[in-house]
């Protein structure tokens, strides 16, 4: 198992982890704010705000997980007409334009979040740094470059993964 595998699976323990408390998260959040607004009548104001932030967050930490799993959305009719070593070499170009994308997207992401008008900004309803919120992004961006970058070394190893 080479480091880049090991990587991958310690992320992809971490996100699972992440993505339990997340989603446990917004749905207690949203749920509160439901009860409140309308059975006591009187409306949480940062219900919506961390409901939308744990969103944020589990939609690039599930990406990352679709990633590694292989359960991205793919145009695969194409693929399964293909030989082995054709599928393989196609395979290998499209692992490496996802990782290409996602450390791109990622170095503008960081520059993004650091830009000092961001690093000042508060949410409306409580105040909280948008940092927070926002450091999701470059965070699901970087899992998805480990998981990108191992599913692209996979390709050219004689031990495939399930999947591939």
């Amino acid at each position: 198992m080479t480091f880049v595998r090991k990587l991958s699976d310690a992320v992809f323990s971490i996100e699972r982890i992440l993505a339990i408390l997340l989603l446990s998260f917004m749905v207690t959040s949203l749920m509160l704010g439901v009860i409140f607004r309308y059975f006591l009548n009187s409306p949480l104001s940062w219900s919506d705000e961390f409901g939308l932030f744990a969103l944020v967050w589990v939609t690039f930490i599930g990406g990352s997980m679709s990633i590694k799993t292989n359960k991205a959305a793919a145009v695969s009719f194409i693929m399964e007409r293909l030989s082995e070593n054709t599928r393989r070499i196609f395979l290998g170009i499209a692992f490496f334009i996802s990782l290409a994308f996602c450390i791109f997207a990622l170095g503008l992401s960081l520059k993004w979040i650091t830009n000092p008008s961001i690093l000042l900004q508060k949410s409306p309803a409580v105040g909280l740094p948008m940092i927070i919120p926002y450091i999701g992004i470059p965070l699901g961006l970087l899992f998805m470059a480990i998981h990108s970058l191992d599913l692209f070394a996979s390709v050219f190893q004689k031990q495939r993964r399930e999947g591939i």
